[in-house]
């Protein structure tokens, strides 16, 4: 075990070593002739160089009257070093085979040694400070030029949205292309399995209810919305491969809250909060080790493949205004608490039927281009997901799910959660 360091307050309240500390303190002997030096010449002490003590104290021992002056140290520690290479050098030549005696020899270095004190003579010396040109080395100052990475073109009538913002950095404008490409590939990887058949006491009902739960402590605590979409995905992951009873499921939804918090907020809310918020029943301990469960159990790779992401990049690509991206987001933050919008389904698929279905409630045409090449998908192929966003819309609402809508019908979000619903919506490509 380490012994622990400690200060102590001596009689100039100064801080030094007390007795229990590792700082080796001088005897008695020493300390009488540092005391006595100090005396002679308060200057001196006990501090000791960080090259090593270059000093003349050895010099003026053996020689009082020749001053012992660094200047002359440093000459003889110098040639010193100059002899000890040449011999080296000399050494060297001889033991070079015939085959290889019309090889050029090159001179050895001057500093030879690592040693600290060697190096510093040799930064000291004037003489070594200057080069001759036959040691000149030529380097190369061309610099490695990187291509620029070839942007796909969109076809005629398309918008190229990225070129438009090209000269902003904050717009991913050169990379958002592969960007998304890579996002939709990654899909696969995080797809959520059909789970709930296997799951013995949770419900789809019990699972919407904790998502209406989740919506409501990210709004309670201005978290970000990649924070709750990327809580649900680790959620869902989580049930798909354990059994969780369902006095443990908001447990499950709390942890994942918190993860997703680190990941995505800049100042994430403390450990007492999510506690807080669960109304104590659970303690700090089981909040930790569930934590270090889940972790374990979903892996650390939690850059997944959001909807919200793919639906805030499809409405800027169609320059769609803030109330029809608005109904847009509230459509998609609905279908979370849906099962099956968010087991053995794709991300892009479902955010670009979100915004269909906003832009045909909204009477708005001339996206359909735009959308049909930023997604990688004909809009004509979302027909049967806009029918079933269209028929959860159509539900009556639920008293233990209203989170979602009184949120979307406050005028900060330009209340779209009272806007008309169409009985029917035939996507086409306009």
């Amino acid at each position: 075990m380490a012994q622990r360091v400690t200060r102590s307050v001596n009689e100039n309240n100064l801080p030094g070593p007390s007795k229990n500390s590792n700082i080796p303190v001088l005897g008695g002997r020493k300390r009488k002739a540092v005391e006595e030096i100090k005396k002679d010449d308060p200057k001196k002490g006990t501090k000791r160089a960080a090259f090593g003590d270059i000093t003349n104290a050895k010099e003026a021992e053996k020689n009082p009257t020749a001053g012992g002056n660094l200047k002359s140290t440093v000459k003889k520690g110098l040639s010193n070093l100059k002899s000890k290479t040449v011999s080296r050098s000399k050494v060297e030549k001889k033991s070079v085979p015939i085959e290889e005696k019309n090889v050029e020899d090159k001179p050895p270095p001057l500093c030879i040694s690592t040693s600290s004190e060697e190096a510093l003579l040799c930064n000291l010396s004037s003489d070594t400070s200057t080069t001759s040109t036959e040691e000149k080395v030529d380097v190369d100052t061309t610099l490695l030029e990187c291509p620029e990475p070839e942007r796909s073109v969109p076809p005629a009538g398309v918008t190229d949205f990225d070129l438009e913002n090209l000269s902003d950095p904050q717009q991913h404008s050169a990379y958002a292309m592969e960007t998304f490409k890579y996002y939709q590939e990654r899909e696969a990887v995080f797809k959520v399995p059909n789970y709930m058949p296997a799951q013995q006491e949770i419900t789809e009902t019990m699972r919407a209810i904790l998502i209406d739960w989740l919506v409501e402590v990210q709004e309670s605590f201005e978290l970000n919305h990649e924070t709750l979409y990327t809580a649900v995905k680790m959620t869902d992951l989580y049930l798909s491969k354990k059994q969780v009873r369902k006095e443990d499921l908001q447990l499950v939804g709390a942890t994942a809250c918190l993860i997703a918090c680190k990941v995505d907020e800049r100042v994430p809310p403390m450990v007492d909060d999510f506690l807080y918020v669960c109304d104590d029943a659970y303690s700090r301990d089981q909040l930790m080790r569930m934590e270090r469960k889940m972790l374990s159990v979903v892996g650390f790779d939690l850059g997944y493949s959001l909807t919200y992401r793919f639906l805030r990049r499809y409405g800027r690509v169609c320059r769609i205004t803030m109330p029809v991206l608005t109904l847009a987001r509230y459509i998609l933050e609905l279908s979370l608490m849906d099962y099956s919008f968010n087991v053995e389904c794709s991300e892009s698929e479902v955010a670009a039927s979100c915004l269909v279905l906003a832009l045909n409630m909204k009477g708005i045409k001339g996206w359909g281009l735009n959308l049909s090449y930023y997604s990688g998908r004909p809009v004509t192929s979302l027909q049967s997901m806009v029918d079933r966003l269209l028929a959860m819309l159509h539900q009556p609402p639920k008293d233990s799910l209203k989170t979602v809508r009184s949120k979307y019908g406050h005028k900060v979000f330009h209340e779209v959660a009272s806007t008309p619903v169409p009985k029917e919506v035939k996507v086409a490509e306009l």
